[in-house]
Protein backbone atom coordinates (compact mmCIF):
# COMPACT_ATOMS: atom_id res chain seq x y z
CA UNK A 1 0.00 0.00 0.00
CA UNK A 2 1.20 3.36 -0.68
CA UNK A 3 1.57 6.09 1.67
CA UNK A 4 1.57 9.55 1.08
CA UNK A 5 2.21 12.47 3.91
CA UNK A 6 1.07 15.59 3.91
CA UNK A 7 1.64 18.74 1.27
CA UNK A 8 3.35 22.16 2.84
CA UNK A 9 0.57 23.66 1.24
CA UNK A 10 -2.22 21.15 3.00
CA UNK A 11 -0.15 21.16 6.40
CA UNK A 12 -0.64 25.10 5.82
CA UNK A 13 -4.78 24.91 5.52
CA UNK A 14 -4.80 22.67 8.28
CA UNK A 15 -2.94 25.62 10.44
CA UNK A 16 -5.12 28.39 9.18
CA UNK A 17 -8.22 26.38 10.03
CA UNK A 18 -7.35 25.91 13.22
CA UNK A 19 -6.22 29.36 13.94
CA UNK A 20 -9.58 30.42 12.46
CA UNK A 21 -11.68 28.27 15.19
CA UNK A 22 -9.69 29.22 17.87
CA UNK A 23 -10.35 32.47 17.16
CA UNK A 24 -13.93 32.01 16.35
CA UNK A 25 -14.14 30.70 19.82
CA UNK A 26 -12.67 33.22 21.83
CA UNK A 27 -14.92 35.75 20.12
CA UNK A 28 -17.93 33.18 20.51
CA UNK A 29 -16.91 32.37 24.30
CA UNK A 30 -15.87 36.48 25.32
CA UNK A 31 -18.08 38.76 27.45
CA UNK A 32 -21.19 39.80 27.10
CA UNK A 33 -23.28 43.09 26.98
CA UNK A 34 -21.57 45.93 25.01
CA UNK A 35 -17.96 43.82 24.90
CA UNK A 36 -19.69 40.89 22.87
CA UNK A 37 -19.79 43.32 19.47
CA UNK A 38 -16.23 44.44 20.30
CA UNK A 39 -15.37 40.47 20.40
CA UNK A 40 -17.23 39.14 17.88
CA UNK A 41 -15.01 41.83 14.98
CA UNK A 42 -12.32 41.32 17.09
CA UNK A 43 -12.80 37.94 15.84
CA UNK A 44 -13.45 38.26 12.48
CA UNK A 45 -10.63 40.26 11.64
CA UNK A 46 -8.10 37.67 13.36
CA UNK A 47 -10.03 35.22 11.01
CA UNK A 48 -8.96 37.65 8.14
CA UNK A 49 -6.08 38.23 9.24
CA UNK A 50 -4.95 34.32 9.45
CA UNK A 51 -5.97 33.74 6.23
CA UNK A 52 -4.22 36.44 4.54
CA UNK A 53 -0.86 34.83 6.07
CA UNK A 54 -2.12 30.97 5.19
CA UNK A 55 -3.54 32.50 1.64
CA UNK A 56 0.06 34.38 1.33
CA UNK A 57 2.26 31.10 1.88
CA UNK A 58 0.32 28.86 0.37
CA UNK A 59 0.42 30.90 -3.65
CA UNK A 60 4.40 32.20 -2.87
CA UNK A 61 2.02 35.95 -3.53
CA UNK A 62 1.36 38.80 -1.32
CA UNK A 63 -1.85 39.34 0.25
CA UNK A 64 -3.46 42.24 1.68
CA UNK A 65 -5.81 43.27 4.44
CA UNK A 66 -7.75 46.48 3.83
CA UNK A 67 -10.45 48.62 5.66
CA UNK A 68 -12.38 50.81 4.01
CA UNK A 69 -11.33 54.64 5.16
CA UNK A 70 -13.44 56.56 2.20
CA UNK A 71 -15.49 58.85 4.99
CA UNK A 72 -17.38 59.67 1.66
CA UNK A 73 -18.98 55.83 1.54
CA UNK A 74 -20.29 56.34 5.00
CA UNK A 75 -22.24 52.14 4.98
CA UNK A 76 -18.41 51.24 4.87
CA UNK A 77 -16.29 53.60 6.76
CA UNK A 78 -13.99 51.89 9.06
CA UNK A 79 -16.09 48.46 9.06
CA UNK A 80 -16.23 46.78 5.81
CA UNK A 81 -13.07 44.99 5.22
CA UNK A 82 -11.61 42.73 2.25
CA UNK A 83 -8.91 40.27 1.72
CA UNK A 84 -7.01 40.63 -1.74
CA UNK A 85 -4.54 38.53 -3.15
CA UNK A 86 -1.93 39.78 -5.51
CA UNK A 87 -2.43 38.38 -9.49
CA UNK A 88 1.59 38.62 -9.60
CA UNK A 89 4.03 36.98 -7.76
CA UNK A 90 7.26 39.78 -6.47
CA UNK A 91 7.39 42.85 -4.22
CA UNK A 92 5.56 45.18 -6.18
CA UNK A 93 2.27 43.03 -7.60
CA UNK A 94 -0.17 45.36 -9.45
CA UNK A 95 -3.35 43.54 -9.76
CA UNK A 96 -5.28 42.31 -6.75
CA UNK A 97 -8.50 39.95 -6.24
CA UNK A 98 -10.83 39.74 -3.61
CA UNK A 99 -10.91 36.68 -2.16
CA UNK A 100 -13.08 37.63 0.87
CA UNK A 101 -14.94 40.51 2.96
CA UNK A 102 -16.55 40.96 5.52
CA UNK A 103 -18.60 43.87 7.83
CA UNK A 104 -17.55 44.05 11.44
CA UNK A 105 -20.07 43.75 13.94
CA UNK A 106 -22.90 46.81 13.83
CA UNK A 107 -21.39 49.45 16.23
CA UNK A 108 -18.24 48.30 15.92
CA UNK A 109 -15.19 50.18 14.09
CA UNK A 110 -11.23 50.16 12.99
CA UNK A 111 -9.77 52.82 15.01
CA UNK A 112 -7.65 54.06 12.07
CA UNK A 113 -3.92 55.45 12.25
CA UNK A 114 -5.20 58.93 13.22
CA UNK A 115 -8.47 59.87 15.57
CA UNK A 116 -9.10 63.81 14.31
CA UNK A 117 -12.44 64.13 14.01
CA UNK A 118 -13.44 60.76 15.33
CA UNK A 119 -13.33 61.52 18.93
CA UNK A 120 -15.03 64.48 21.09
CA UNK A 121 -11.61 64.58 23.68
CA UNK A 122 -8.40 62.95 22.46
CA UNK A 123 -6.98 63.37 25.77
CA UNK A 124 -9.39 60.23 26.65
CA UNK A 125 -8.10 58.66 24.07
CA UNK A 126 -4.25 57.69 25.31
CA UNK A 127 -2.57 54.51 25.52
CA UNK A 128 -2.12 53.17 28.84
CA UNK A 129 0.96 52.05 28.41
CA UNK A 130 2.23 55.55 26.67
CA UNK A 131 0.52 58.64 27.60
CA UNK A 132 1.78 60.15 24.75
CA UNK A 133 0.64 57.93 22.38
CA UNK A 134 -2.89 57.84 20.63
CA UNK A 135 -5.59 54.97 21.34
CA UNK A 136 -5.15 54.13 17.93
CA UNK A 137 -4.06 51.85 15.32
CA UNK A 138 -0.40 52.68 15.09
CA UNK A 139 -0.44 49.47 12.54
CA UNK A 140 -1.96 51.80 9.90
CA UNK A 141 -0.33 54.86 10.50
CA UNK A 142 0.52 56.26 7.12
CA UNK A 143 -1.05 53.23 5.30
CA UNK A 144 -3.46 54.64 2.59
CA UNK A 145 -4.12 53.98 -0.82
CA UNK A 146 -7.01 54.48 -3.35
CA UNK A 147 -8.12 51.21 -4.81
CA UNK A 148 -11.22 49.54 -7.00
CA UNK A 149 -12.58 46.38 -6.39
CA UNK A 150 -14.83 44.17 -7.62
CA UNK A 151 -18.43 45.88 -7.98
CA UNK A 152 -17.23 49.33 -7.28
CA UNK A 153 -18.19 51.98 -9.89
CA UNK A 154 -14.69 54.20 -9.25
CA UNK A 155 -11.54 53.89 -6.73
CA UNK A 156 -12.41 54.82 -2.80
CA UNK A 157 -9.40 55.02 0.19
CA UNK A 158 -8.51 52.31 1.81
CA UNK A 159 -6.17 51.92 4.78
CA UNK A 160 -4.35 48.00 5.61
CA UNK A 161 -1.58 46.19 5.94
CA UNK A 162 -0.02 43.46 3.21
CA UNK A 163 1.38 40.06 4.08
CA UNK A 164 4.65 38.33 2.25
CA UNK A 165 4.92 34.99 1.22
CA UNK A 166 6.79 34.49 4.85
CA UNK A 167 4.09 35.97 6.12
CA UNK A 168 5.62 39.16 7.53
CA UNK A 169 4.02 42.08 7.36
CA UNK A 170 4.55 44.96 4.32
CA UNK A 171 3.18 48.19 3.49
CA UNK A 172 0.63 48.82 1.35
CA UNK A 173 2.42 51.04 -1.21
CA UNK A 174 6.11 50.80 -0.28
CA UNK A 175 8.73 51.76 2.54
CA UNK A 176 9.12 49.88 5.34
CA UNK A 177 7.31 47.33 7.04
CA UNK A 178 4.72 48.65 9.06
CA UNK A 179 4.42 47.40 12.87
CA UNK A 180 2.10 47.40 16.03
CA UNK A 181 -1.50 47.12 16.38
CA UNK A 182 -5.03 47.34 15.39
CA UNK A 183 -7.31 49.17 17.85
CA UNK A 184 -11.27 48.45 17.81
CA UNK A 185 -14.10 50.66 19.01
CA UNK A 186 -17.45 51.45 19.66
CA UNK A 187 -19.19 53.89 17.88
CA UNK A 188 -21.96 55.68 16.17
CA UNK A 189 -22.87 57.27 13.02
CA UNK A 190 -23.00 61.12 12.79
CA UNK A 191 -26.43 62.55 11.64
CA UNK A 192 -24.25 65.07 9.19
CA UNK A 193 -20.41 66.29 8.89
CA UNK A 194 -17.17 64.67 8.41
CA UNK A 195 -16.14 62.11 9.17
CA UNK A 196 -19.61 59.72 9.13
CA UNK A 197 -18.50 58.29 12.38
CA UNK A 198 -17.81 59.62 16.38
CA UNK A 199 -15.94 57.04 18.47
CA UNK A 200 -17.12 56.77 21.93
CA UNK A 201 -15.86 55.03 25.17
CA UNK A 202 -12.37 54.30 25.16
CA UNK A 203 -12.31 52.77 28.31
CA UNK A 204 -14.28 49.80 25.78
CA UNK A 205 -11.50 48.42 23.22
CA UNK A 206 -9.66 45.50 22.08
CA UNK A 207 -7.79 45.16 19.49
CA UNK A 208 -4.82 42.75 17.43
CA UNK A 209 -1.24 43.13 18.21
CA UNK A 210 1.49 41.81 15.42
CA UNK A 211 4.78 40.42 16.57
CA UNK A 212 7.56 41.22 14.03
CA UNK A 213 6.72 38.28 12.13
CA UNK A 214 3.15 39.22 11.47
CA UNK A 215 2.30 36.59 13.94
CA UNK A 216 -1.30 38.10 15.82
CA UNK A 217 -2.35 38.34 18.99
CA UNK A 218 -5.32 39.50 20.81
CA UNK A 219 -5.90 42.47 22.90
CA UNK A 220 -8.58 42.31 25.09
CA UNK A 221 -9.62 45.65 27.26
CA UNK A 222 -7.85 49.13 27.33
CA UNK A 223 -4.87 48.13 29.64
CA UNK A 224 -3.95 45.86 27.17
CA UNK A 225 -2.59 48.76 24.95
Amino acid sequence: MNRRGFTLLELLVVLGLIAATSFLLAGALGGSGKMAPLRSSQATLANLVTAARTKAAATGRKTRLLVNADPAVSERYLRFVVLQLAQQAGSSPTDWVTTQSAFLAAGTYVAPGSLVGLVTDASQWKRVSDASSDLASDLFASQSLAAMIEGDAAPQTWTGVAFTPNGTLAALAGGPPPKGSIVIALGEPRTSGQPPVQLNDPASVCGILFSAYGIPALLDGRNAF
